[in-house]
């Protein structure tokens, strides 16, 4: 029987519907510790940088260390630099995804022409002409990578459109489809198991949306469990374990240990 060493833990609509976060949310977390198990905070929000998030996190009273937070925008920094080295990028997203791509040791670009790659994302403030400078520089052949194709996100409000509508939206213009870097593409995942050093049978994924974070489970191999705290609440498919609450959640896990 395979013995499972860690756990990807998604977090928007897992530990916090938008700002606020959800019940029983730093309880699970600490509980999962307590099983001994590495943890990695593998989210698709590219909206923030790894250290807006793990900021969110600590302030909200989780324990947590900046190796532990994988985000999509740090994945498509990382995708670049193997791709071509440091190169200059064209980003249509929010300020968590520029500084992700500056920190991976990237330039970005404020004009098609410049670009040698396109990296979009989700944004709370995007124009049409952002769009079009993204369009031309996609147009021009150069790699197009989305940090994640989430058709929506959770707030406290409800869902809203997600990278995956600006990512639509240039895919259609460009009729080019854009590289996945996020879940349920396996790239990001790839490099949070590189980091802790296991295999994807030693891992369970634990997420909110039944598509992405269970897509993910499905797509490199490892167990899921299904938390019913935002996009999900009706799973189609019995294979995953489910937690109704997050309170349920180190209950579902110890059945996997």
């Amino acid at each position: 029987m395979t013995t499972i060493k860690a756990v990807f833990m998604d977090v928007d609509g897992t530990l916090f519907l938008g700002e606020s976060l959800i019940p029983g949310a730093v309880e699970s977390v600490k509980r999962i510790r307590e099983f001994g198990l590495k943890l990695i905070f593998l989210t698709n929000n590219s909206f923030y940088s790894r250290r807006m998030i793990l900021e969110k996190l600590v302030e909200s009273g989780f324990e947590a260390r900046s190796e532990e937070v994988v985000n999509s925008g740090f994945a498509a920094a990382e995708y670049l630099k193997e791709l071509l080295g440091p190169c200059r990028v064209f980003t249509v997203g929010d300020v968590g995804l520029v500084e992700e791509i500056v920190l991976g040791g990237h330039l970005v670009v404020a004009a098609a022409e410049d670009a040698e790659a396109v990296a979009a994302g989700g944004t709370k403030d995007i124009s049409y002409w952002r769009l079009v400078e993204g369009h031309r520089a996609i147009m021009k052949g150069v790699p197009f990578l989305a940090t994640n194709k989430d058709h929506v996100y959770m707030t406290e409000k409800g869902p809203m459109p997600g990278a995956g509508a600006i990512i639509s939206f240039l895919e259609t213009s460009t009729r080019r489809k854009a590289i996945l870097i996020g879940k349920p593409g396996r790239y990001m995942a790839d490099l949070a198991m590189r980091r802790l050093g296991v295999d994807s049978s030693e891992v369970v994924v634990i997420g909110d949306n039944e598509e992405v974070d269970m897509g993910l489970a499905d797509a490199i191999g490892s167990k899921g469990i299904l938390t019913l705290t935002g996009i999900s609440k009706n799973p189609h498919s019995s294979k995953w374990l489910v937690a109704k609450t997050l309170y349920e959640l180190p209950e579902r896990l110890s059945t996997l240990l």
